[in-house]
């Protein structure tokens, strides 16, 4: 059984990806996909809960052309 206040059942994907940002504002807080910065294909702002994505990558992997962190 799900948890509605568990981010993770709330968010879907994007709770955990490394692309994503949090926008905080007086009463919501929006989740902003990076790739779109880049990539046409991810919106800036999804549609929540993101189920599938093919820019999903978990928080904290580092992909091999990234360097490493200082």
């Amino acid at each position: 059984m799900t948890n509605p206040s568990d981010p993770d059942d709330r968010v879907g994907l994007c709770a955990r990806c490394r692309h994503s940002r949090t926008v905080p504002s007086r009463t919501s807080v929006f989740w902003m996909c990076e790739l779109s910065k880049t990539d046409p294909r991810f919106a800036k702002y999804p549609r929540l809960p993101v189920v599938a994505c093919v820019g999903f990558q978990p928080a904290g992997f580092q992909p091999k052309d990234d360097p490493p962190p200082s």
